[in-house]
């Protein structure tokens, strides 16, 4: 790869090296070129025990999951899952976003709280590493009644039929 990126390195090619020089500038240029404040500003690492993977955020979190129903039933639109703990620490703490924040939850337990501080989510990762859960505030929502709740109580009911569900034992002697 590299006598294709650097044909001088091949003595026998007749292109003269000042040539492949500049050539070879602008491509290592484009290659590995990384403006001053991108190389400042490094991503924070994951913390222990917390994953960002895309297979499991998209398998965890849907919009028809009971999480994304929690988060709509909290009056959060488009809730999207950024953050869950790993299946191997079995930690069951998520973190969502929806309208420019970011809210805490668990898979296991119906509430979620809104993360006051910090804001911004490299803050939320370097507070997770640092102190964990403990290290952020939240304020906890609450869940106010849905038109998909009620949508799913008139589908029990007509299930069940709408009258008493009786049980008539059969009798194999019976006339």
């Amino acid at each position: 790869m590299a006598e294709q990126i650097l044909p001088w390195l091949n003595r026998n090619h007749p292109t003269p090296y000042t040539q492949h020089f500049a050539i070879a500038q602008v491509v290592l240029s484009n290659l590995f070129f990384h403006s001053p404040s991108a190389m400042e500003t490094q991503p924070e690492p994951m913390p222990e025990g917390w994953t960002n993977d895309p297979y499991f955020l998209d398998t965890y979190f849907s919009p028809e999951s009971r999480e994304a129903q929690m988060a709509r039933c909290c009056g959060l639109e488009d809730a999207e899952l950024v953050l869950m703990g790993t299946p191997e620490s079995g930690e069951m703490n998520f973190i969502i976003t929806a309208g420019g924040k970011f809210y805490w939850g668990h898979f296991m337990i119906d509430y979620l709280g809104e993360i006051t501080r910090p804001k911004t989510f490299p803050e939320i990762l370097h507070v997770l590493g640092a102190k964990g859960l403990k290290g952020l505030r939240m304020k906890y929502l609450e869940p106010v009644w849905t038109y998909e709740e009620a949508e799913e109580e008139e589908e029990e009911e007509e299930e069940e039929g709408g009258g008493p569900r009786l049980f008539v034992p059969v009798d194999p002697d019976a006339p």
